[in-house]
């Protein structure tokens, strides 16, 4: 049977396009690389390539986190390193301060040197990187630290979060950078030493001024946090009123949402006023220390006992104690104030000793860390001084007096009470409850009537005020005691047949019936009384707040401020150095993240290109075969497209 021409040139040119598309493709395998062009190449080929991309996109981001995160930590770790240098700085300063060898003028040049100190601080403080304040936690585009006055400061201002910056470094992984201002730069720990472990108060019991009892009490020494220190401070108050004064039982309580400490009593004892005092006590310093013959640029100056320098030189200078060197290794001796100073006294090398009060004891030592010419003196001045040892200040309480008092008159008023209803029967008052919120406003009415004596006015208002808790307020019982001594009303809780209050308020002027109170028959002001503790200012244990102490210190010339100083910024200076700790362990995590995201990156482009890229030696030899074909199918087809009618004829 005979194929029909027209047969023959279709499936030719079929098997043709056939292999010429075939040579194609393997051609394009070859120059392009790709082994997926489209999705209708490998669908399920083509997923795997989408999701390994998008793997490789989140790790880019990542990566891109983990510098954002180095770049941070770097630049704090540098910051806080720099204040470290000038925290060691001020803590150096303040040792040479302390000694008694610093004059007047280095103390006067050192005080004006802290507000350098302060600038800088502050700019290292407000640290920025990689678009926002390092130090402003994750409230980061607003400066974090400014002053209160910026022509004369006296308090530095936080306006930063509290909250840090975290950064995802991983799918399942987030770190915090840890770089919160408020917690790097204030201190949630005190230290407790010689410097500020006093509380002197006194306790009045209304027995008059011979009856008033003062009590030195002692903190024991450490390191506290703020909920342990008001802890430390009620104990001892307790102990030393217990064994000193009435028996008080005081309550000390720090409240961390307010940071403000408070004290108070528990209410049981309603006749005696406590009041703590912030004051200093006498103290002798040595001042103004010279030499003539001989500088002398290292000396140290230590008295041993303080008590016993009771004289002191004049005010003006003109007389200081005046040592010189002589020929016979002793020192000779002029000027004394008036302790009765042998002329001259024994060389001990390069240490000079008086025994002052001549009790065989060293008094006070002075080193001159080189050793003295013939004929070299040196001169000084025994002065007054005041230190200041009290924790007061550490509670909130600056400079100013606590006064614990029971809800007493503030004048005497005797004889018969009339009450007219509407012009002098209410008491506005509040109640509010041991962990609780200030009630609403209660308000107590007095029987109307003349009462013939202070007592029984006491008792009808004892009842009106118990009343009146009885049926809106916490139930109450209420104590008004009238003493005949003082002439005076006490207004408290009756601790012990009713319910404990944290305190109480008389409305006398902010109640709604002020214009019909009764606090002109109980010998009160136009003013409100709370019996509730007192709560001190915020307690804040900051760098800012060491150096403008640390300022105050040295014009004031108080060295117990300037040696408390020093305690303090050795707290702050191990605090900053344990946040560098903190900051370079983190710094670590982000070293070993950016190995696992390259690890990650290779094994996913690996990956992708198992499944995307061609096998390029596959694709050569599928190339050569499609080629060989192809020529061989050309040269086919030719020689049957080239039969003439002539050979169909044979």
């Amino acid at each position: 049977m005979r194929v029909a021409t027209i047969s023959i040139y279709k499936q030719a040119t079929y098997q043709l396009g056939r292999l010429t598309s075939d040579l194609s493709e393997a051609n394009k395998a070859v120059s392009t690389n790709p082994d997926i062009s489209s999705v209708s190449d490998d669908p399920s080929g083509i997923k795997q390539v989408l999701t390994i991309n998008s793997d490789l996109a989140a790790l880019d981001q990542y990566q891109v986190n983990v510098d954002q995160a180095q770049n941070v930590l770097t630049t704090a770790e540098t910051a806080l390193d720099a204040m470290a240098d000038q925290l060691k700085e001020m803590k150096f300063l303040a040792s040479s301060m302390a000694n008694a060898s610093a004059s007047s003028q280095e103390r006067s040049n050192a005080a004006e040197s802290m507000l350098v100190y302060l600038d800088g601080l502050m700019d290292l403080a407000n640290t920025d990187a990689y678009g926002g304040y390092v130090f402003g936690g994750d409230h980061n585009q607003t400066t974090p630290f400014t002053y209160d006055d910026d022509d004369n400061p006296t308090s530095v201002i936080y306006n930063g979060s509290s909250d840090s910056v975290n950064i995802s470094i991983s799918e399942n992984t987030t770190i915090s950078l840890d770089c919160c201002g408020n917690d790097l730069f204030y201190e949630d720990r005190i230290i407790v030493d010689s410097t500020n472990n006093k509380i002197v108060f006194s306790e009045d019991a209304g027995k008059g001024e011979d009856n008033i009892l003062t009590i030195e009490a002692t903190i024991t020494s450490g390191t506290y946090s703020k909920e342990e220190l008001a802890a430390v401070v009620e104990q001892t108050l307790n102990e030393a009123s217990q064994e000193y004064g009435y028996g008080v039982v005081y309550e000390v309580e720090y409240d961390d949402v307010a940071n403000a400490f408070s004290m108070g009593t528990d209410g049981s004892d309603t006749a005696v006023t406590a009041t703590f005092k912030n004051i200093g006590t006498e103290t002798a310093r040595v001042a103004d220390f010279k030499s003539a013959g001989q500088d002398f640029d290292d000396v140290e100056i230590q008295i041993i006992d303080e008590s016993a320098l009771t004289e002191y030189t004049p005010a003006d200078g003109s007389e200081p104690i005046t040592l010189t060197y002589t020929e016979d290794d002793t020192w000779t001796i002029s000027n004394d104030p008036g302790y009765g100073l042998n002329a001259s006294i024994g060389a001990n090398g390069n240490t000079i000793e008086l025994d002052v009060n001549d009790d065989g004891e060293n008094d006070l030592v002075i080193d001159l860390n080189k050793t003295p010419e013939i004929d070299t003196s040196i001169s000084f001045n025994i002065t007054q001084a005041f230190e200041n040892t009290s924790i007061l200040t550490d509670l909130g309480f600056d400079s100013q007096d606590v006064t614990l008092s029971p809800v007493t008159s503030d004048r005497s008023v005797a004889g018969a009470v009339t009450v007219v209803a509407g012009e002098n029967d209410t008491i506005d008052f509040t109640e509010t409850p041991i962990d609780g919120e200030v009630g609403h406003q209660l308000t107590a009415t007095i029987e109307a009537g003349t009462y013939a004596d202070a007592e029984s006015y006491a008792e009808a208002v004892e009842e009106a005020l118990e009343k009146a808790s009885a049926e809106n307020g916490n139930r109450v019982n209420y104590s008004v005691e009238y003493d005949e001594n003082t002439k005076k009303f006490t207004i408290s809780e009756d601790v012990d047949t009713g319910r404990r209050l944290e305190s109480f308020e008389l409305l006398f002027s902010s109640g709604t019936n002020s214009d019909t109170s009764a606090s002109s028959n109980l010998g009160f002001g136009d003013r409100d009384v709370s019996s509730g503790p007192v709560t001190g200012q915020e307690a804040s244990w900051s760098i800012w707040d060491t150096v403008l102490d640390f300022k105050e210190a040295l014009e004031a010339e108080d060295v117990g401020g300037i040696e408390r100083a020093m305690t303090r910024l050795e707290n702050h200076f191990e605090s900053i150095t344990s946040s560098m700790s903190t900051l370079g362990s983190i710094y670590n995590t982000t070293t070993t993240t950016e190995t696992t995201i390259s690890r990650s990156d290779l094994t996913l482009t690996t990956q992708r290109s198992t499944v995307l890229d061609t096998d390029i030696v596959e694709a050569i030899m599928v190339l050569k075969s499609s080629q060989t074909v192809y020529e061989a199918a050309l040269s086919s087809t030719s020689s049957v497209m080239g039969l003439s009618l002539v050979d169909y004829m044979r």
